[in-house]
């Protein structure tokens, strides 16, 4: 079975149910079944196949979901680029994965120069929602292609996946899955979410990235996705009341910004069955808020690009328990337990010990979805299978009920007169504030100890707190070892494309110059 065979049960179950609605326009299950084969035939057509990859530059869209689904039909790896990343990164994704077939979004078109100079190994463009000199539209390029369904049967142990990194502690390195890498995280979507008749999806989030799983996973419900462009808060809000969504994926980061919101108090969200949170931390005392305000809706997973999503998944029920009742609230900062794409999990010492429950080291997997290996770094694929298990980079734990815990990540460590500290507790403190709506804490060069802890703090819209007074606060959740010795206030924290807060762009100033890298 292939990634596409799983979406396109719809097809078989649902033909005429909107399978994909919103910016981009309509498509049945049968149309846009229809249309993926159109474009798997042409690209074999031309030469395009298994071994090959290819890539979509577009923000959410219909007919970007489409192309996707298309590529992915023809046999060739798709090779993820978020519209939304600086065009040095794109460039280099295209250029250093050996890309050969880009679709585009007309909104694009201010980057196709520097990309036909910069990627020689493109062979072809297509513009999916217009007319551009330099490529043909989507429909002159189908012209005259049957939609017949191909004969064709994809490898499983191909190539069907070419993964971006998220690119936090630098430029992005890419890995490389097989198509039952794909199947496998799309399938897992099942034992995590449950419904009577097929769901409403609404993908705010990059598609690129953990939201494109989610909408791939949709298929075998027969659901609708809903595609937003942009992700504006008040239209979101809007359209959930409007077309009764009950599943959406959404960072943390846009879960603060909905719950402080001036249309969330009045709106209606009776419909939402799973707010999924996962790509960062989701602070306990917002989790709590989270519940209060739309419901035993809240779940919560973790994932990588490197080895699949969902790794865990925390249920609604799990974590509404957690926030109602004090003998579970500690569960708040779990990410929840092993999917069925994990054929073990654990926490490992610098040794390679496997660590027992409650000690903290670095989380380590195995199963189906982790990838083959990043693309022409063979030292790099190497460190991360040390003792022959995948590793995250991320702290963690596991208690006795077998609940996992990320504490954070390693890179993030900040080691203070010989103490180690982690960002996410001291974070997790300061969020508590009813003034701050979201924050970073780093580690800064300081004489005497090494390392400082300096906390980076957003406040929310017309709320005021001075530095002294959270610091204090801080002391009061964390001790005084931990508090932050300084906070800056900034309008916005730097974040990737796909949400997550980039604590090397923070750290940067204060080590420029210094022995210590900033990765």
């Amino acid at each position: 079975m292939h990634i596409t065979d799983l979406y396109f049960r719809g097809v078989r179950t649902h033909p005429n149910r909107l399978a994909l609605t919103g910016d981009g326009g309509d498509y049945t299950y049968l149309e846009a079944w229809r249309t993926t084969h159109r474009i798997a035939r042409r690209l074999n057509e031309s030469g395009f196949g298994s071994g090959q990859r290819f890539a979509v530059l577009s923000p959410n869209s219909t007919r970007a979901f489409v192309a996707m689904l298309g590529g992915m039909r023809s046999g060739m790896a798709w090779c993820n680029l978020n519209m939304r990343a600086a065009l040095p990164d794109i460039l280099h994704i295209l250029a250093a994965g050996r890309c050969d077939v880009l679709f585009f979004d007309a909104s694009a078109a201010g980057m196709i120069d520097e990309i036909r100079a910069g990627v020689p190994s493109l062979a072809r463009l297509v513009c999916i929602n217009g007319t551009d000199a330099r490529a043909p539209s989507l429909e002159d390029w189908l012209g005259g292609i049957s939609d017949e369904p191909l004969d064709l049967r994809i490898a499983e142990d191909a190539q069907g996946f070419q993964g971006a990194t998220g690119g936090t502690t630098g430029r992005s390195k890419l890995t490389v899955g097989t198509n039952r890498m794909m199947l496998t995280a799309a399938m897992a979507w099942a034992t995590c979410l449950h419904y009577d008749e097929p769901p409403v999806n609404l993908a705010v989030a990059p598609i690129t990235h953990a939201g494109g799983f989610v909408a791939l996973g949709m298929g075998q419900f027969g659901g609708t996705t809903i595609m937003m462009s942009t992700p504006d808060v008040g239209a979101m809000i809007d359209l959930i009341g409007k077309h009764r969504v009950d599943t959406l994926f959404l960072p943390p980061t846009l879960i603060y910004v909905l719950l402080a919101h001036p249309q969330t108090p009045t709106a209606d969200f009776s419909s939402l069955r799973y707010l999924i949170a996962a790509a960062s931390p989701f602070a306990p005392e917002k989790i709590v808020e989270a519940v209060q305000r739309f419901g035993p809706v809240v779940c919560q997973a973790f994932g990588q690009t490197e080895s699949g999503f969902p790794t865990t998944f925390m249920s609604p029920a799990e974590m509404a328990q957690a926030a109602r009742d004090p003998a579970f609230r500690h569960r708040l900062l779990s990410c929840g337990r092993p999917t069925v794409i994990v054929e073990d999990m654990g926490v490992m010492d610098e040794s390679g010990r496997l660590l027992g429950a409650n000690e903290a080291g670095e989380v380590v997997l195995r199963g189906p979805t982790v990838m083959d290996g990043y693309l022409d770094d063979e030292a790099a694929s190497a460190e991360i299978r040390q003792f022959g298990w995948h590793h995250t980079g991320d702290i963690g734990k596991f208690d006795q009920d077998g609940y996992f815990y990320i504490t954070d990540r390693k890179r993030d460590l900040i080691i203070s007169g010989g103490f180690n500290i982690f960002p996410f507790e001291v974070e997790s403190a300061l969020m508590k504030h009813p003034a701050v709506q979201d924050c970073a804490v780093i580690g800064v060069p300081d004489e005497k100890w090494g390392e400082a802890v300096k906390a980076c703090v957003q406040l929310k819209p017309g709320a005021s707190v001075s530095a002294e007074a959270l610091i204090a606060w801080a002391k009061e959740g964390v001790g005084s070892m931990k508090a932050p010795k300084s906070v800056d206030f900034i309008d916005s924290l730097p974040r990737s494309p796909v949400g997550k807060v980039l604590k090397r762009d923070l750290r940067v100033p204060y080590w420029a110059g210094k022995t210590r890298g900033v990765g």
